[in-house]
């Protein structure tokens, strides 16, 4: 993927909440390809500790390379296949399961994405960038946060015991709101899974 920094966004509406999901101050980007952007999303569902989560929005703002997800599985699988090896017996689990098992906690961790938004990720949307594309988007590096968001009742005790998340993989904000950004949401592919 190509990234082009730009200036001169006027229009490209920002709020604090969204500059705090950065570690460091972010910087806009024309993207164009080959390359794929991705973003996780959940389904309808009430969680183990009672909260009512809706679908995500497909067309939702916080987007990662597709790159990042395949290095990810990559790594599972190889890690995984090497832990049965040396254990010379089969998991009890499936494979598959273990591998979306060890991205999901991978992912969260690298992510910052909090317990509360999903105890689970359901799946991925995608959506290719061609060569000559131009894509407005706020790049930066993701800031760690807590295990669980500031709504959330279990948030001041994993605060207090300094349970958070790392964060640092490169995000994309891109608001397709934004009339340069408008067509590519026609471009975003129905959920596929881990």
């Amino acid at each position: 993927m190509t990234r082009k920094p730009i200036t001169g966004t006027s229009g490209f509406p920002t709020t604090p909440q969204m500059l705090a999901t950065f570690a460091s101050p972010p910087s806009f980007f024309e993207l164009s390809g080959p390359g794929t952007l991705v973003r996780l999303v959940q389904f309808k569902k009430t969680t183990y500790d009672g909260l009512n989560l809706e679908n995500s929005r497909l067309n939702g703002s916080f987007w990662f390379e597709e790159e990042f997800l395949v290095r990810v599985r990559n790594r599972a699988r190889t890690d995984l296949m090497q832990q049965q090896a040396q254990a010379g017996l089969p998991f009890a689990n499936s494979f598959s399961d273990l591998v979306s098992n060890y991205m999901c906690h991978y992912l969260r961790n690298d992510l910052a994405i909090c317990k509360d938004w999903t105890n689970d990720f359901d799946g991925y949307v995608r959506m290719r960038l061609l060569q000559g594309d131009r894509l407005i988007a706020l790049v930066g590096p993701v800031a760690r946060q807590p295990a669980y968001s500031s709504n959330h009742p279990q948030n001041a005790k994993v605060v207090a015991n300094n349970v958070f998340l790392d964060g640092m993989a490169t995000q994309y904000v891109i608001d397709f709101r934004f009339p340069a950004n408008q067509a590519y949401a026609k471009r975003i592919q129905p959920p596929s899974d881990f």
